[in-house]
């Protein structure tokens, strides 16, 4: 299970990372960056986990959502 948590929080980091880079970006850019790491055959189940990830950073307050853009908050 802490192998699991380190790999979430990992990845999680990585979507931060990514938005830093990115900017404003879609599930879509932002999932080349994020997961630059995972053969592009699987980037349209990656990206419901980057959506995961990006709904808890909403909650958060971490990030925000535009229509289909997310960033990170200020």
């Amino acid at each position: 299970i802490r192998k699991l948590i380190a790999h979430r929080l990992g990845r999680e980091a990585k979507v931060v990372a990514g938005l830093r880079k990115t900017g404003p970006a879609t599930l879509g850019e932002l999932v080349k960056v994020v997961y630059d790491d995972t053969r592009p055959q699987l980037h349209p189940v990656a990206e419901r986990s980057l959506l995961a990830h990006l709904d808890k950073l909403l909650h958060d307050g971490r990030v925000r959502q535009d229509g289909l853009r997310w960033s990170l908050s200020d």
